[in-house]
């Protein structure tokens, strides 16, 4: 599978969206009076809004067709991947309310992750080859 232009527009399309959606959630998450609310606190607004940020970026980027975009949308799918696995593990664990639920959601996000950041780690063809 090599990246095509029509595929990267879509697959941005797709980021645009969810990260617009993401941002609204992000702050309703934040301000919710839950388990590890300080912990939320502090992982949402050092590593979560940094990701969806540069996720916006990215997007925006890839849309316009800016070669830099692909990078930007690299770091923020690794950083939003390191975010979401580590603190995922620590609620699973410390939070027994609703694992049911939160335990395939966040396998469900970690492979989307994964298969996003893969997708946009493949090398591009050049111009020249492209059939």
């Amino acid at each position: 599978m090599s990246p095509t232009p029509r595929l990267d527009r879509t697959l941005a399309g797709i980021g645009l969206v969810a990260n617009a959606v993401a941002l609204p959630a992000l702050v309703a998450w934040i301000f919710s009076d839950g388990p590890l609310a300080v912990a939320t606190l502090v992982v949402g607004l050092s590593a979560v809004l940094p990701s969806l940020v540069l996720g916006l970026i990215a997007t925006l980027a890839l849309l316009a067709q800016r070669n830099w975009g692909r990078v930007v949308a690299i770091v923020a799918l690794a950083l939003g991947l390191a975010v979401s696995l580590s603190y995922g593990i620590v609620w699973l664990v410390l939070v027994p309310a609703g694992r049911g639920l939160t335990g395939p959601g966040l396998g469900l996000l970690w492979l989307v992750q994964l298969l996003a950041l893969i997708y946009w780690c493949l090398p591009r063809q050049p111009r020249s080859y492209r059939i």
